[in-house]
């Protein structure tokens, strides 16, 4: 037995057998006959199917356990929480909790982990405080967190949180070298002055607040992946935050600004000016497709943001170009108004209307009016494109 087991009964029930399998049937099960006595909680995580699959311990194997580990509780009051930093937090064995249910709140502030720990597919049903933790290698696949605390938490090779799933997670201040986030999914996220050596969050998903913003000189630019990311409602905000050359965001996904729009105007000027930043950022890099993807998106705020007199002429630089980023959409423009121009001059002109019009303007008219409408429409015609000149012709 390590000096930790022995002064840590939670660390005991994890390593209690060698078998990983037994003693993941042994921690899940204790603690599902803890919450037992606490009816409401008991049933609020019978919800959680995860929950339900728990094996009921018999009466023999628990009083096996409080008889093998004398300082485990034997009742516990929703929100106590289980405890792994008091009076000693050095583990200097590799610790596997892949699999275990945490039913309660759970502190590993300050918990230093010399050799590898691993949490894959572990499920914290309540909050989680890894503050100012070490880990040397650490494996958080597939894990699933309600709220998250890793604010000054150092890692060292390479941590893996790929598939995990996260209510709320804060890292302001983590040190995370090179991090795996693929195919995560974060509620409200904080990396304020995180430290990165690379991290990628290809295929993550972000349904609120991603934050990025950094006050520490000290945080070097790192390359980030963000191929394939999604971002439902807000985008990911950089602010004091430098942009590596290499970070890539092929085939993001951004907030639909119309759905934006139903968020409240201070909302919407913080998103405005996260995109700004981003594109300026990005214009700097020279990364130009990246800053007019960020430039049409907070053109698009601009325009719900502005009184409603002037929306329409973005709606129309919407309309027309795509806000400059489209080609096609004028070329198409021109090229059916030429055929409209000629239809609307031969055939919808005005039978009393006599006079002969050039694309020179020269013009012979009892309605100066129409003849005017019916100058400007053929001039449109040849400059969009067609190198005719359309003589108007009154119907007879």
């Amino acid at each position: 037995m390590t000096a930790a087991e022995d002064k840590n009964p939670w660390l005991r029930l994890a390593r209690i057998s060698r078998d990983h399998e037994e003693n993941k049937r042994l921690w899940n099960g204790y603690q599902k006959y803890l919450l037992r006595p606490n009816k409401y909680n008991y049933h609020l995580q019978m919800k959680n199917p995860e929950f339900a699959d728990i094996e009921d311990l018999s009466d023999a194997e628990i009083h096996s356990i409080q008889t093998r580990i004398q300082n485990l509780p034997k009742r516990m009051k929703y929100p106590d929480k289980i405890d792994f930093e008091s009076i000693v937090n050095v583990i200097e064995e590799r610790v596997v909790f892949s699999g275990f249910y945490f039913a309660f709140s759970t502190n590993f502030r300050g918990v230093i982990c010399n050799e590898p720990a691993a949490f894959v597919q572990a499920v914290f049903a309540g909050s989680v405080n890894f503050h100012r933790a070490q880990f040397a290698v650490v494996n958080f696949y597939g894990t699933k967190f309600q709220f998250a605390e890793f604010s000054l938490t150092q890692f060292g090779v390479a941590p893996a949180f790929n598939h995990s799933q996260f209510v709320f997670a804060n890292f302001a201040g983590a040190q995370l070298g090179h991090v795996y986030f693929k195919q995560a999914r974060f509620g409200t996220l904080c990396f304020s002055s995180a430290q990165f050596k690379s991290a990628s969050f290809e295929g993550t998903e972000f349904s609120d607040f991603v934050i990025f913003d950094n006050q520490d000189d000290a945080v070097n630019a790192a390359p980030l992946k963000f191929k394939g990311a999604k971002f439902f409602k807000h985008p990911p905000r950089f602010f004091g935050r430098a942009l590596h050359e290499d970070t890539d965001w092929t085939g993001v996904t951004l907030p639909n600004a119309e759905a934006q729009a139903a968020l409240s105007r201070d909302l919407l000027e913080d998103d405005k000016r996260a995109y700004e930043q981003l594109r300026i950022k990005c214009g700097a890099l020279g990364k130009v497709e990246d800053e007019h993807m960020f430039f049409r998106r907070e053109m698009e705020l601009t325009g719900h943001l502005s009184p409603w007199y002037t929306r329409v002429t973005y709606w129309l630089y919407h309309l027309v170009s795509d806000y400059g980023h489209s080609y096609w959409r004028p070329i198409a423009g021109m090229g059916g108004y030429g055929p409209f121009g000629a239809y609307f001059t031969r055939f919808i002109s005005w039978p009393e209307t006599s006079c002969i019009c050039a694309w020179t303007g020269s013009s012979f008219c009892a309605a100066q009016w129409a003849c005017l409408l019916r100058i400007f429409l053929p001039s449109l015609g040849f400059i969009g494109g067609f190198p005719v000149i359309f003589w108007p012709i009154p119907r007879l």
